[in-house]
């Protein structure tokens, strides 16, 4: 497995560091069954005013939010992310594939633990998770999918606490 994870902290935000974000992100693969993926990703976490000019723009949503993600390669029958498979999406120069984009609004993020009574912290990596399932594949938008998709953020906190991470 390869995840190239590039992050980038426009907010001096205080969540998860790049370090952790790519365990994180090579256990959400692993868990996703794509265990031979090759791929890339960048992470942003952004201010409030970017995050709801972007949830405007792309999502046709006037207000903020916690977290939006842009995934680049649609994956229906979830096919190892490598290059076998999508030889046109690969990079030689860094050889993976770029999945896609993922922002996180750090300031939604604290209002949204002291409502579940979370830490920022643990509601940062929730989200990022969250996002990076998004990217894959997974989504929300029917009881099946959401039912799919709450397994396996249910399975990576379980790998999180296991590993004291949260």
């Amino acid at each position: 497995m390869k995840l190239k994870l590039e992050l980038q902290n426009k907010t001096n935000c205080s969540l998860a560091n790049q370090k952790l974000l790519l365990k994180i992100g090579k256990e959400v693969l692993r868990v996703f069954g794509q265990n031979k993926a090759q791929i890339s990703l960048t992470v942003f976490y952004v201010d409030e005013k970017e995050i709801k000019d972007i949830n405007k723009n792309y999502r046709n949503k006037d207000k903020e939010t916690d977290v939006i993600s842009f995934r680049l390669i649609q994956n229906p029958e979830n096919l190892p992310l490598t290059k076998n498979n999508f030889p046109l999406d690969f990079d030689p120069s860094t050889k993976t594939i770029y999945l896609g984009e993922i922002f996180i609004c750090e300031e939604v993020a604290k209002k949204q633990a002291k409502e579940f009574e979370n830490s920022p912290f643990r509601e940062g990596v929730e989200l990022f998770v969250h996002g990076m399932l998004h990217i894959l594949g997974c989504d929300h938008h029917e009881e099946k999918e959401t039912k799919i998709m709450k397994n396996f953020e249910e399975q990576m906190i379980t790998f999180l606490n296991k590993q004291k991470i949260m």
